[in-house]
């Protein structure tokens, strides 16, 4: 078995939309060794995958005579990069290769519509460098490498992101015969958007016009994301060497699924009396994120802020509040651009290496790098 690595000119392994993917590939040969060709491809998609439950039921003279449960797989694709390069064929019939380290040079540009890359627990969209050696006669040598793609969302080009936000939510305290009053629960943010590495300075009022005490408030921030998928099929598309644009077939058995990820949580204890006001402030740092994904068809990314006030006492009773946010990669404010890369730097995604095993055992053990920004500097 040959031993393959693969190196990126772009050392960070971060490229944008429309760049070009260059680097070298690096192949040790064996003794003995024996092959058709060898291949260098880019690849990058998004796909979706869960196992779900059908239920089939059958109907005769107006009664269910039967009901079955079955398994059946969601799944859908979508192809946004897509290009081979073969690096070294075969001359003749022997396919023979010399022993010895071989280095081979590759170079592919990105389309312009690729979303960013993202990893998540039952879909992915990945970008990746593959190496595939074609040898007779036995299992193909693989190797596939991952990369970053992360696309320009400058938050001043969002006009929504650079207005206020603001959430609340009246309840009734009490049962229905025996109401204690009202208790308004509001949340504010002084803009709708960030980027990764800055706080999220956030104010809470509480208008507690009730008989009732409020002991406790838990802070949380969470990624919400929405997954795709066609039963029995799925979404295919055709890169940019066939047609300019994404193309994909869609089917009247889609299901959606969503998840939520928290990467922030704090319970904090308070004391609210009865008939009182209270405001209180908290800043929460945003870590190393993927932007909010609005431009694949099968994945969605979101992010939530949830507040959730909890009465004391032995009947507790709960008041919940949420408010979106979006998170880009370039901040409203005029940083010039020799700045930037002073306070920018990307990190490994928070999520660390999720889902990067899922439907590829050749990929390295991989998770994006997305850009946080220092702005106390």
């Amino acid at each position: 078995m040959a031993n393959i690595q693969v190196d990126f000119e772009n050392t960070s392994m971060v490229f944008s939309p429309g760049q070009i993917v260059a680097g070298n590939i690096t192949v040790d040969v064996p003794d003995d060794f024996k092959a058709r060709k060898i291949c260098v491809e880019l690849c990058g998609k998004a796909y979706t995958f869960w196992e779900g439950e059908v239920k089939n039921t059958k109907v005769k003279n107006l009664d269910i005579v039967r009901v079955r449960h079955n398994c059946a797989d969601h799944k859908a694709k979508i192809v946004y990069a897509k290009d081979e390069l073969i690096v070294w064929r075969s001359e003749d019939q022997k396919n023979e290769i010399a022993a010895g380290s071989y280095v081979f040079k590759f170079s592919f540009a990105l389309p312009n519509w690729c979303p960013p890359s993202f990893e998540g627990d039952i879909g992915f969209i990945r970008y990746c460098i593959k190496v595939e050696i074609d040898r007779p006669w036995k299992f193909d040598d693989k190797f596939v490498r991952g990369f970053t793609v992360i696309p320009r969302i400058d938050l001043a080009q969002i006009p929504n992101s650079q207005f206020p936000s603001k959430r609340h939510i009246c309840e009734e305290s009490g049962s229905i015969l025996f109401k204690r009053g009202v208790v308004r629960l509001e949340v504010k943010l002084l803009r709708q958007g960030f980027v990764c590495g800055e706080q999220i300075p956030v104010e809470i009022q509480i208008e507690n016009d009730s008989n009732k005490k409020f002991g406790k408030i838990l802070w949380k921030l969470v990624q919400r994301v929405t997954y795709t998928g066609f039963r029995d099929g799925f979404v295919d598309s055709e890169t940019c060497q066939q047609r300019q644009k994404v193309q994909y077939s869609t089917r009247v058995n889609a299901q959606i699924r969503v998840e939520e990820r928290k990467f922030f949580e704090k319970l904090q204890d308070v004391k609210i009396e009865e008939n009182t006001k209270h405001t209180i402030n908290e800043n929460m740092t945003i870590p190393s994120l993927p932007p909010t994904i609005k431009s694949c068809d099968i994945i969605s990314v979101e992010y939530f802020l949830k507040i959730k006030l909890t009465s004391s006492g032995t009947f507790s009773k709960s008041i919940k509040v949420e408010c979106p946010f979006i998170i880009g990669t370039e901040n409203s404010l005029k940083i010039p651009d020799p700045e930037i890369e002073s306070i920018r730097s990307y990190k490994r995604s928070i999520f660390g290496f999720n889902s990067t095993r899922l439907k590829n055992r050749s990929l390295q053990k991989f998770a994006p790098f997305y850009p946080v920004y220092n702005l106390t500097l």
